[in-house]
Formats: structure tokens, sequence, C-alpha cells
């Protein structure tokens, strides 16, 4: 039989032999009775049967044990399972790596989250970032250990909330030792616990505080002698430490009688037991001082509650009287001195009865706050109403905090006075006393009104602080020096630049530090003021201060302030330097240099400008240009001037020819670009002489043009002759043909087939006189190129093609080879229109100016890609204009996009004779 406790075996044998046998002679003995056998069958047959039943029963009741120790084991696990499941305990098991592979209920809600959430998650991750080596050290610990190891850590759930837990950890058993071993931790949360252990200490830490940092003596008696003190108590007894006074009785340095006739002794005794019966007596007492010095004290003694003590213990507070009571002594005597001090101070009296409200103040108080005289007393509401309403609740609080005890009173706050409310400040000194007859107090204290020294204070204050932040933030040095000159003060943070911290050469003298500086210092020292720029070197660098100073014959002391000036002096030198530099380079350079400042006036005007212009620099220096060209006896050229003007108003580089009559005539290559000056961006002008390099330019630029026109004329020639025998070839030859035929088919029949043909033959006819006018257009050589534009764009059929034909400035003639190169441009543009462009306009403009002609056609046809046009797109007609404008030294441009139609001009020279002098000449190429 197997019982409940499942500490005890299943089983009463503990050698399953044994117990195998005990189970085989129960069996025997509840043998069922045999069946009846043949009588024939064997003793042997019979044996083996009865065996067989045994066998049965035999199993039987084994089935029996496992059913009541399957009872007894699904028992003991619904047991363990509450124990485990709803134990006020946390418990989970941990692997080796700190994952949770099982939890109870109690330690998912100590987590704050379900269990399913919680499996195979790192514990340490619920625990503070400031625990979690100790956590670590602490899982190690009980892996490692056979002993239970426990900790208290800070955690937090899964939701945040932190609280306090005390984790205990076992090794889990593992005799097989077939895998790593487990670490099973106990979980109790101790935050309440650990909260009150906190509270506690820092009640205790607090009551140590105030006991010891208490500014009025704080003891600790029993039995009425004394068992503790703090420093206050042993002040108040002028004692050098608690040896003395520890262990003494309550009587101890006090006189024999106090000053009511009572024995010390008896006197004291009364009050111990008065504390013990009522648990708290105030009394004051009198002692006598190390020093033989009267001491008056008030005592307040308190029991401090004690179990299991049959001696308790009483805490004792004495605070010094002693100059209340000699003030109390002494006021009947001193109120008249009192009152001849206040009427010479202007200081006014307030007596406030804290338990009535009722304030009286006289007549100089009520004057301080602006109140016209009235009598007294008042409500205090009155007084407080002139009180600004910034102070009134600071005044308040602080009188609220004074009225317990005798406490000294000094504040300082702001009044309304009179009828425009001005804003005075006041102070206010005095000291609340009790009155015991009406179990109250009364606030005496002496008002004045300081706003004259307030302002002025303020105004100094403000003055000290911007002193302050100049020395502390700008690179500035003060210094005091007494008349031996030594250092009395110097800080600065313009210290830090010679390596020396605030007032670190105090004491030292200046003759020693600074030896640059022994005469300036001498001449402060003797009563006179110094400016002077000084210098001193620091890590082989020089530093240089700007420095001002004065003697103080009030205080004898010598003041010095110094500012750095390091960076503008190295400046200053450098530019300086720079000057030099710049004034050796204009003076060697071979160019002229002209610097003009914002107003376009002359700064600078070097040797090879003097040399290029034949005046001196002394005669130019702060003219402009145009006064300049004046001294020069001819006018600036505008292109000159514009020049200027681009390069003042921002332009980065511009550059002009220039051609100057002066010195036998020079043409000159004028550079502009932009000075930066301090007050603003100015002008450099270099002149760079050309006239060798110009002469040259000009004579193979006039046998390139030369050579072009030459090439051009062959060209043309070669081509007007080829089309005049081209037209007379037509003319003479197709064309009397077609004439001849017209002539014999006028003999025919007039039948409709013929009519056709001689309808045919007039249009050709027509055609070749066309083609042939169009070869050789007569007009041309005999109008000018005005009347052949018009006479060509006549000849194109409205209803074919719209011209809109545009000519300027072609009245005066041009010469021939140019003119047949327009026309014949033009009509190739007009021709190319017609064929490709699938155009209803066209815009054709042809004009002269400048020296240039131009020409413009542009239609709204279908238009193309210049880049992508092949060779047989852009067919003869493009090539050969691009061809004839190159020769004649012009450019050509073509835009086009398709859809949007075709826009093509060009430009070219109208030969000219050459410029006279004097003039700007437009440079080729980069000019």
């Amino acid at each position: 039989m197997t019982t409940n406790d499942p500490s005890e075996s299943a089983h009463p044998y503990a050698n399953p032999h044994e117990a195998l046998r005990d189970l085989r002679q129960q069996a025997e003995r509840r043998q069922l009775v045999t069946q009846g056998l043949p009588a024939d069958v064997s003793a042997e047959v019979q044996r083996l049967v009865q065996e067989l039943q045994v066998h049965q029963i035999e199993l039987e009741m084994q089935y029996e044990e496992l059913l009541l120790a399957q009872v007894d084991a699904e028992t003991s696990r619904a047991r363990y399972v509450d124990l485990y499941e709803f134990a006020p305990v946390g418990y989970c098991s941990l692997r080796p790596d700190g994952t949770i592979e099982q939890l109870n209920l109690r330690a998912s809600q100590l987590l704050g989250t379900v269990r399913q959430h919680l499996l195979g998650r790192r514990l340490a991750l619920f625990v503070n970032l400031t625990h979690r080596t100790a956590f670590a050290d602490f899982v190690q610990a009980v892996l490692t250990s056979e002993q239970r190891q426990t900790t208290v850590l800070e955690m937090r759930r899964d939701d945040g909330t932190p609280f306090v837990a005390h984790l205990e950890g076992t090794v889990a058993p593992n005799p097989a030792h077939l895998e790593e071993p487990r670490c099973n931790l106990a979980l109790l949360d101790i935050t309440e616990q650990h909260r009150t252990q906190q509270a506690l200490a820092l009640s205790e830490q607090r009551f140590r505080t105030l006991f010891e940092a208490n500014s009025d003596g704080m003891l600790l008696m029993r039995d009425n002698r004394f068992a503790n003190c703090n420093q206050a108590a042993l002040h108040l007894l002028a004692l050098p430490d608690k040896s003395r006074l520890l262990g003494q009785p309550a009587t101890a340095f006090s006189p024999e009688i106090q000053p009511g006739g009572q024995h010390s002794a008896v006197l004291a005794e009364a009050y111990w037991q008065q504390a013990l019966r009522i648990g708290h007596c105030r009394f004051e007492w009198v002692r006598l001082r190390s020093t033989g010095e009267e001491l008056w004290t008030d005592i307040l003694l308190t029991v401090i509650p004690e179990t299991g003590s049959n001696s308790p213990l009483v805490h004792a507070t004495w605070r010094d009287i002693t100059e209340p009571k000699r003030a109390a002594a002494l006021v009947r005597e001193s109120q008249e001195r009192l009152r001849d001090a206040l009427q010479a101070s202007a200081m006014g009296v307030i007596d406030w009865n804290l338990t009535t409200d009722q304030l009286y103040w006289d007549e100089r108080a009520q004057a301080i706050f602006g109140h016209p005289f009235r009598n007294n007393p008042v409500p205090s509401e009155e007084v407080l109403a002139r009180v600004h309403p910034d102070d009134q609740g600071r005044l308040l609080e602080l009188i609220t905090n004074l009225r317990p005890g005798q406490t000294a009173l000094e504040t300082e706050y702001r009044v309304l006075a009179g009828p425009d409310e001005a804003v005075r400040h006041v102070t206010m000194t005095g000291r609340v006393l009790t009155d015991e007859a009406r179990r109250g107090g009364r606030l005496l204290g002496l008002v004045r009104d300081i706003t004259a020294r307030r302002e002025a204070e303020q105004e100094l204050s403000y003055k000290n602080r911007l002193l302050e932040h100049i020395v502390a933030n700008m690179p500035v040095v003060l210094g005091r020096l007494s008349p031996q000159g030594e250092y009395l003060e110097l800080v600065g943070q313009g210290l830090r630049r010679v390596g020396v911290q605030d007032n670190q050469l105090v004491g030292r003298s200046v003759f020693d530090v600074f030896p640059t500086l022994i005469e300036p210092t001498r001449q402060l020292l003797a009563g006179q003021q110094i400016n002077f720029l000084g210098s001193a070197e620091y890590q082989g660098q020089a530093v240089y201060f700007q420095n001002y100073g004065f003697f103080d014959q009030q205080r004898q002391q010598g003041v010095v302030f110094a500012i750095d000036v390091t960076e503008s002096e190295q400046r200053r030198l450098q530019l300086q330097h720079e000057r030099d530099l710049i004034q050796g380079l204009l003076a060697h350079s071979v160019d002229g240099i002209i610097a003009l400042d914002a107003q376009g006036r002359v700064l600078a005007w070097n040797q090879a400008a003097e040399r290029l212009s034949g005046l001196a620099a002394g005669q130019v220096l702060g003219l402009s240009l145009p006064e300049v060209s004046q001294l020069l006896g001819q006018p600036a050229p505008d292109a000159l001037q514009a020049l200027v003007e681009r390069v003042l108003g921002g332009e980065d580089f511009a550059r002009l020819g220039y051609y100057s009559s002066r010195s036998g005539g020079v043409w000159l290559d004028l550079y502009a670009r932009p000075l930066p000056l301090p007050e603003g961006a100015g002008a450099l002008l270099v002149l760079h002489d050309v006239t060798e390099q110009t002469r040259l330019q000009a004579e193979a630029t006039q046998l390139k043009v030369r050579q072009q026109q030459l090439v051009l004329e062959a060209v043309l020639k070669a081509q007007e002759e080829e089309r005049r025998r081209i037209a007379e070839s037509l003319h003479n030859g197709v064309g009397q043909l077609l004439y001849a035929t017209k002539l014999s088919m006028a003999s025919l029949a007039p039948t409709e087939p013929v009519q056709a043909s001689q309808r045919l033959l007039e249009e050709a006819i027509r055609a070749t006189r066309t083609i042939s006018f169009e070869l050789t257009p007569g007009i041309l050589a005999d109008f000018g190129l005005e009347a052949a534009l018009q006479d060509l764009v006549k000849r194109i059929p409205p209803h074919q093609l719209a011209v809109d034909l545009n000519l300027h400035g072609l009245q005066e003639p041009l010469p021939a080879t140019l003119q047949i190169a327009l026309y014949r441009m033009v009509q190739e543009l007009l021709n190319n229109v017609m064929k490709h462009a699938q155009a209803r306009e066209v815009f054709v403009e042809v004009s002269r100016a400048d020296g240039q002609v131009y020409v413009c056609v542009e239609d709204d046809g279908v238009g193309f890609e210049p880049e992508h046009v092949t060779q047989s797109r852009q067919g003869l007609g493009l090539a050969s204009i691009r061809s004839r404008v190159e020769l004649l030294g012009g450019t050509l441009s073509i835009r086009s996009r398709p859809g949007h139609g075709t826009g093509i001009s060009f430009q070219a020279p109208v030969p000219a004779p050459s410029p006279p002098g004097n003039e700007p000449l437009v440079m080729p190429a980069a000019a």
C-alpha cells in the first residue's frame, strides 16, 4: 500500500525480489478453484494450469498496485502543481546562457507578462542596466557552486515598472550529467521592504544631521545625565570636547542657586520628573561657561519612547537666550537712547502684534511707506497693501516662519509709496518676541528707506559685472601694482596669449617679469598716466599690448589696463611688408599698372604707366579717368569708361584693345579686374604694349582677308561663269529647240492632244526662261542687291509660299563679290524651304549695320535636328552656304527642331577702311 506522503516509498519492500515473492504468496492464497479437467490429463498439465492461474492472479494484483501508484502519483503531482504554480514566491529555471526555460505563475506576474512571452527570453533583460553585471556574476556563482546563492537586484517588469527582487539560486541536480546544468531561481518582491529600509535609513540620517548640524545645543540624557551632545552644545559651554560633559548630571556647569532662588539640583530633578510624566518639559536655565561667563538657555526636554528599557532616553534642546535676557534688562535704560538714535538714523519703528494682527508704526515708518500720519494701531493688511506685490508673499512667509520662538529678522523689500506709488527699497530689522500672557508674540522691528543706496549699489553692481565680463571674455588685461611695482592683481583673457593664468604673477615685481615695461612702469608709479604700445615674446612670437594706466593716489596703487592688439599689429606689419613688396613690383613691372578706388579715382600709377602716358604719378593720383584724359589732351574713349564701370560693378574680368597716339602711337591691351579694398571693390588696370604684335597681326589678318577675298572672287567668278554658260545653253539650245517644236506643231490640226502638247511646250519654254534668268539675274548687276531680292520674292507664287521680305541699310552699294554671294545664299535658302520645309510662310531679313551684313531666313515648316542631319539630307544647299559664309569671314547659325520650323542666320563683315587713330580696335579672336 502507498501513503499520501511523497517522501515515503511506494512499496514497503526495499528489495524488488522480496516484493515479488510476497506478491506470489498472496496470489497462491487467493488461488481460484481450477475448472474441472479431464481425468486423463496428466499431473504435469494440472500443475502447469495451476501455475498459470497463480500468475494470472499475480498480474491482477500488480495491476491493482499500479492503479494505486498512479492515483498516488496524480495526487502528489496535483499537490506539487498547487505548491509550484500558486506559490507566493516566483520560481524559474534558467539555462546556462541565462534564458528562461521554465517559470511559475508568480514569476510571470513579477515580470509583468504571460508565461508564453517569457519562455526563451533572457532574464537579464528584466534587470536594470546598472545591476546586469552583478546578475551575471550571481548566475555564474550559482552554476559553479553547490551552495545556495542570494542577492538583491533592481529589476523592471515588461511595462517598465521598477521593483526590487530578492533572488535565491541553486544549481539543478543532474546526476546523469547528460546535459548542461540548469539554474533554479526563487524571486521574491521586496520592494516595500526595501523602501521601508531606505526610509528608515533616511530618517536616521536626517536625525543625525539635525542633531549634529543644528545651531542649537542638542543633547541625549539618560537617568538625568548627559549621554551625548553636538558641537553646538560644546560651543555654548565653551568646551573643547565631549569628555568633560558626557556622564555629568543635569546640573553640571550650573550655579548652586538658580535666579528664582531654588537649588539647581532640586529644580533639575523636578523638571526631569515632569518630562517623564507628560513626555516633555520646557524651562529656562542659567549655566556657567567654562570661562565663567553666564549663559542663559531655553531648554526643551522631550522623552524618546523605547521598548524594553527601564531607563528612558530624553532629548534636550538648548537655545542660547543670553542676549535677549541681557537686552530685556537694558531695554528700560536704553529706550531714550534708542529714540534719539532712531530719529538720527531716519529709521521707523514697527510693532506688530502677531496675535491680533494689529500693527503700530511711528511717524517715520509711515513716512517711509508714503502713508499720511494716522493714529495707531492699524490692521496689518493696511500696511502689507503698500508692499510691492512681488514681495508680499515672500515677506508673509518669512514672518510666518518667525512666529514660534524668539528669532531675529533681517530682510529687504519694496513698497509702493505715496499716491504715485513710487517704488522704494526698504530694509526691516527686528525680532519676534513671545508674549506668554497672551500666548502669542509681537514683531518688533526697524525700517529704513535705502532707495538711494540700492540704486547706487545696482549701478555699481552692473558696472562690476560688465567689467568682469569684459575681462573674462575679451583679450584684455587688468592689473594693480603696489608702489614698489609688485603685482597685487593681474587678471584677464589677454594673459592667455602669454601663457599666464589669472593672478599667477601676484607678489612678483613687474621689473623682473617684463623687462620691456620698466620705464613705463616707473612713469606710472611716479604718478604719470601712460599710453603706449608694448610687446613681449612668447613661444618665439611677438605679442603686442596697447597699455593704459594711472596711479590711484587714494589707494596708493597703480592701475594698468592692456588690450591685446597682436592680430592688428601683425596685420599692420604684414600690410606694410606687402605694400613695400607691391611697390617694388609696380616699380619694376614692364606693364603699366593703374589702381582705381570704388569711385574710379586713381590710387596707384607705376613707372610704366608714366612712360606710356607721359604723366607722373603725382599728377594723376586722386583723379578720375576723365580728369586724367583732360591732362592728356584727349577725351577718354567710351569703351574704356564702360570697361571700368563694368569691373567696378562686379564683372570678374574684362579686356579692351586700345590705340593711343601718345609716344608716337601705341597699341595697348588693357586688362581690368576687380580690386578688393576696405571701402569697397575697386579696379586694377594693366596696360600691355602690343604695338608690334598688333602690327604683325594686322598684316597677317589683312593678308588672310585678301586671300579669302581672292578665293571667294575666284569661286564666285567660276560659279557665275558656269551659271552663264548653262543659261546660254538653256536659252540657245534647249529653248530654241522647244520654240521650234512649238512652231512645228502650230501647223497641225488643233486636236485635243495637239493642244495639250502645245500647252506643255509653252510651260517648258517659260520654265527654261525662268531657270536661265535665275542662273544669270541681270537685275542684280543693273540695280543692286535690294532690287534683285525683291524681284526674287515676286517670282515665288504666294499660294505656294508667302514670303515676308525685310530689307534695311542696303541703299549704299555693296562690293560685287559680297552682293552676288548674299543673293545666291538667299536664293538657295528659299529653294530649300520650298523643296523640303513644307512651310506656309517664310520670313526673310537682310540688313547692314556697323560694318556687318546680317541675313536671317525663318520658316514655319517641319524642322529637323541640326546635329543629326546627314550629308544627303543637308545636300549641296547648306554645305555651299556654310562654305560661302566661311569664305566671307562670317558666322552661320542654324536653329531648328522637328515640328517647330527652321531658322538660318549668318553675318559677314563688309570690307571697310582701317579705323582712324584714337578709336577702340576690336582685336581678333580673344579680343
